[in-house]
């Protein structure tokens, strides 16, 4: 089962959960498991700075769609098709 996509959960939209409530259970749940999952996939639900705190204090490598807003975020999006950003402010 080396390099394999699996989804390991799924939680129903509850109006009074946030985004970043939703990550944090499923966080913990990552923690439990008997395999090392290596990179978290999320949707562009997940893009606040909440979310990206909780990724990076529980230090996943993570992939989530950026909504492009702000002249700053723009100009480096406009440079390629990927891109790492160690620190930027919404």
């Amino acid at each position: 089962m080396k390099n394999k996509r699996f989804t390991l959960a799924v939680s129903p939209s509850v109006t009074r959960r946030t985004a970043s409530d939703v990550l944090a259970e499923f966080l913990g749940l990552l923690e439990h498991f008997e395999f090392d999952v290596k990179t978290v996939y999320l949707d562009s639900g997940f893009y606040d700075g909440k979310c990206l705190t909780l990724l990076q204090v529980h230090n996943f490598a993570y992939i989530v769609p950026v909504i492009s807003w702000g002249k700053e975020i723009k100009r480096e999006l406009a440079t390629g098709w990927s891109r790492e950003i160690a620190e930027w402010s919404a």
